[in-house]
């Protein structure tokens, strides 16, 4: 899939542009993608050079949110039991790492309230 050369810059159809992209596996290419990342995050008022770490928290939480919708779809897509089994696994490890992302994300607010209430500036 060609990427256009003027990303959009609706938030719907960079999303939907995005889901395209993000399927088409006999033609992806990693800069192209990483450029509709980098608009995608743009749209949402981030500037992926200089984000802070409740922005990079809440990205990673809504791409683990994005990836459990598409995976339980598949899962519902499933052929096969055995498919229905890998996927859940995989549904399984994904619900895990976002369990482990919200205990960081945590983990990180109380040591950014802490620094705050000693007076240091981060």
């Amino acid at each position: 899939m060609k990427l256009p050369e003027q990303l959009p810059t609706d938030p719907n159809e960079i999303e939907r542009l995005y889901q395209e992209y993000a399927q088409d596996v006999e033609d992806f290419d990693d800069a192209e993608f990483q450029r509709l990342m980098d608009a995608r995050l743009a749209i949402w008022g981030i500037d992926p050079r200089q984000m802070t770490a409740d922005q990079i928290f809440g990205a990673m939480s809504e791409s683990m949110n994005s990836m459990l919708v598409n995976l339980y779809a598949a899962k519902d897509e499933a052929p096969d039991d055995e498919a229905v089994r890998q996927v859940d696994e995989i549904i399984k490890m994904a619900e895990e790492l976002r369990e482990q992302i919200g205990v960081a994300m945590r983990d990180a607010d109380v040591k950014h309230e802490a620094r705050s209430d000693d007076g240091n500036v981060e």
